[in-house]
């Protein structure tokens, strides 16, 4: 800790940070770019696609995965709680709607059932994966199947991770390493980065490694007395003690000119202990978490420069991937004679397991071709076999010991299940000579089958869970027209789809026995949950319009979005046997129904999604910077709701400051507009509208200053105060899980989701 703390003052000392604006200048006028040696089938070629570099998000102190969107409007990171993230929110769609690969891999899917939320036992995220080994991000807003396939209906997100040759010379041999030591004041997170990079003949390789060690986000006030109290109004975050790692090692091998091989390693874990204060009450004495994410890959790739007639170059690659997401729940528990603490209190636990793994094999052609139809084509396919496994394992102890006293198994969430993937896909950039039109067409086609295992842990006594699989043809046309040299018009229109997950495929089936309230006969195995066998997959219409112009001192571009989603999957309620009355008693009473009531997933939502979409920068002077970005959305269900994942407007406004050589300054003056009771209700079928969430936020102005200086050809040092204006606010996203989803909150308690005040982040690293 002393070294830490060291290295910490030094870094306030020396004080010194890159920009804190980031939203991304990369957009060129042109946005196709096919060369060898890169996977191009992850590059969208929509307009409003924002893509960010790893300079630029170093100069951003981005520390988190929330940090690397945080000056993207219209783009958030969603919000699980204890459980982190389930993703990113694009154009009112999230969690696995909106699509996220790690170099070409997928993030997995999430697991979260709506039944069991308020427990707060367990969810599967779609973390893992540290911002300093990241290379580039890309955001693609509106549907791409093309770039990132299955789960690109509002959006994708695609992560590159680093290479050696980032950090050497172009030619002969060389070699590198970068030490950096960061601090963030909103956790109190100390982290360092080693990166070691170095050529050696036709070798290459690359190791970074990254270690963070924080606490609880702090919340806007706190204080001895608000840290006193507990319960479900509780008014600051839970006590909490996180540690990560991020490990990635590549090497290349230059076999020839024309042959280039590679080897990726990679490992990440976090562990989370939480001392959950806000659960306490007559039912948890104690309530302790553990939580585990973790994600390992090894992968193999094979890179040729070909300069054949069929193709110019082909990248293939092989990888083998794991994500596991554990919960472990440690409760004292007052008296119970059914979990055997009589007398009490006693332990009891609650450990959760899900584990995905993932074999993909890719490949991808580039051709050139040209004369008086010039045309970029980029063709390839993939294949892909995924599996996932889910445990639940409860625990009674005996009183305040170790010893168990009861253990069981429960039923699994969802079966182990396997999944075939595969892909194909054709994407080409026309140019019409000298003309001033060019289309960007492409197609992509993809079959995804799933099979369950029954009675391993998973029972299905409906005997609606089966094998299933979807198809579909999914593509993008847009029609570019290049009015003059700095102005041009775009019009787009793309397909995107999503295949079910296997939460919505197969979570767990029930029957139930009711009474026939007429003749007081007990029917045994009626429907109370089902699998659907006819569910289809979900889709997604983007059309677009915009506006670029680019010249020497600035640009601006302007788009029009209208996004239509259907075939959204709901959890809906049917009716079995209608004609008949059944009555049910409990200790509790007995309810009459009109028919057996029993809970399916159907293809029931449809919603539209329109806004607007403005970004500029303007250099008023060789040494100051303007940047402007905003976004604005509608978001309606076809029954007139509101859609309330739908992002309420957001305006960043940015500047920079070069004051000498070596010190930059930057500001960003984030706006957030207010949520309104319009924004979240849900009407039922009696017409009868209802509050979907106990707190709506309002609006929020947050002040981020950062300097950046670079000290000699090897020093770099940052810091920035964010939240300058010292004001309280809350994240939509975040209040829509809190005050929705848990519902552990009374009196004050919406307060611990507020977000930090004014606070420090600071960093300093040293390279040669």
């Amino acid at each position: 800790m002393l070294t830490k703390k060291s290295l910490l003052a030094l870094a306030i000392g020396t004080a010194v940070i890159t920009p804190l604006y980031a939203q991304s200048s990369t957009t060129e006028l042109e946005a196709v770019t096919v060369s060898a040696y890169v996977l191009d089938s992850q590059k969208s070629t929509t307009a409003a696609t924002v893509v960010k570099k790893a300079d630029e998000l170093e100069k951003e102190q981005a520390q988190q995965l929330q940090d690397l969107v945080r000056y993207i409007p219209g783009v958030t990171l969603t919000d699980q709680g204890r459980f982190g993230s389930s993703g990113f929110n694009i154009r009112g769609l999230e969690g696995n709607q909106v699509a996220i690969t790690v170099d070409g891999l997928s993030a997995g899917e999430t697991l979260n059932p709506a039944t069991y939320a308020f427990y707060d036992f367990f969810a599967a995220g779609r973390g893992g994966v540290d911002p300093d080994l990241v290379k580039q991000i890309e955001v693609v807003k509106g549907a791409d199947a093309i770039a990132a396939g299955s789960g690109s209906l509002g959006g994708a997100v695609l992560f590159v991770t680093k290479d050696p040759a980032d950090f050497l010379t172009p030619e002969g041999d060389d070699a590198a390493l970068k030490l950096k030591a960061a601090y963030n004041g909103a956790n109190d997170e100390l982290a360092t980065t080693l990166t070691a990079a170095g050529r050696a003949g036709a070798w290459e390789a690359l190791l970074v490694g990254t270690l963070r060690n924080g606490h609880e986000m702090e919340n806007y006030d706190d204080s001895a007395e608000k840290q006193a109290i507990t319960g479900s109004g509780r008014p600051v975050a839970d006590p909490l003690d996180n540690q990560s790692h991020n490990i990635l090692a590549k090497v290349k091998y230059q076999a020839s000119k024309r042959h280039q091989l590679g080897f990726t390693a990679e490992s990440y874990k976090s562990d989370t202990d939480t001392n959950n204060l806000s659960w306490l009450s007559r039912s948890y004495l104690t309530r302790n978490s553990d939580d585990q994410v973790k994600r390992q890959r090894i992968g193999l790739s094979h890179q040729w420069l070909a300069e054949t007639p069929w193709f110019d170059s082909l990248s293939s690659s092989l990888d083998f991937q794991t994500t596991e997401n554990n919960a472990y729940t440690l409760m004292l528990a007052p008296a119970s004679t059914a979990r055997l603490c009589s007398p009490g209190p006693c332990y009891r636990s609650e450990d959760r397991d899900y584990q995905q793994d993932l074999m993909k094999f890719a490949f991808a052609f580039d051709k050139e071709l040209g004369g008086d139809i010039s045309q970029q084509l980029l063709y390839g396919g993939s294949f892909e076999q995924r599996s996932v496994d889910f445990s639940a394992i409860d625990t009674s102890y005996v009183g305040e010991t170790s010893e168990i006293a009861r253990q069981d198994i429960d039923p699994d969430f969802v079966p182990e299940t396997d999944a075939d993937l595969l892909a194909l896909y054709v994407r080409d950039h026309i140019q019409f000579g000298q003309s001033k039109f060019s289309l960007l067409t492409g197609a992509r086609y993809d079959h995804v089958s799933y099979s369950p295992t029954v009675g391993q842990g998973f029972n299905d006594p409906t005997g609606s869970v089966r094998d299933l699989s979807f198809s579909a043809l999914t593509g993008q046309l847009t029609g570019r027209y290049q009015l003059d040299a700095n102005q041009r018009f775009e019009a787009q229109v793309g397909r995107g789809f999503r295949a079910p997950s296997t939460e919505e495929l197969y979570f767990q089936t029930a029957n139930v026995s009711r009474t026939e309230q007429a003749t007081g006969v007990v029917v045994d195995g009626l429907n109370s949950a089902l699998s659907n066998p006819d569910l289809e997959a979900e889709y997604s219409t983007n059309l677009e319009l915009s506006y670029l112009w680019q010249g020497e001192k600035g640009r601006v571009r302007v788009g029009l979005f209208h996004d239509t989603y259907d075939n959204l999957i709901t959890q809906v309620t049917q009716v079995q046997n209608p004609e008949t009355v059944y009555e049910s008693c409990t200790s509790f009473g007995c309810t009459v129904t009109q028919g057996n009531p029993y809970t399916v997933n159907d293809n029931v939502g449809k919603a539209t999604v329109k806004g607007l979409e403005l970004e500029g920068s303007w250099r008023v002077t060789p040494e100051f910077e303007l940047r402007l970005a905003y976004s604005h959305l509608d978001g309606e269900k076809d029954n007139g709701d509101p859609l309330i994942t739908a992002s309420p407007d957001n305006l960043v406004l940015g500047a920079q400051y070069q004051l000498t050589s070596w010190w930059h300054l930057h500001s960003n003056l984030s706006y957030t507009a207010k949520v309104e009771a319009k924004d979240a209700y849900e009407t039922d079928e009696n017409g009868e509208q209802s509050a979907l969430v106990t707190y709506l936020p309002g609006s929020s102005v947050v002040l981020d200053l950062v300097s950046n200086f670079q000290l000699g050809d090897s020093w770099q040092a940052s810091l920035g105060a964010y939240n300058l204006l010292d004001r309280e606010y809350y994240r939509w996203e975040r209040i829509r899980y809190a005050a929705s989803s848990r519902n552990n909150i009374s009196a004050d308690g919406i307060q611990r989701y507020s977000e930090p005040g004014r606070y420090l982040r600071a960093s300093i690293s040293y390279s040669f």
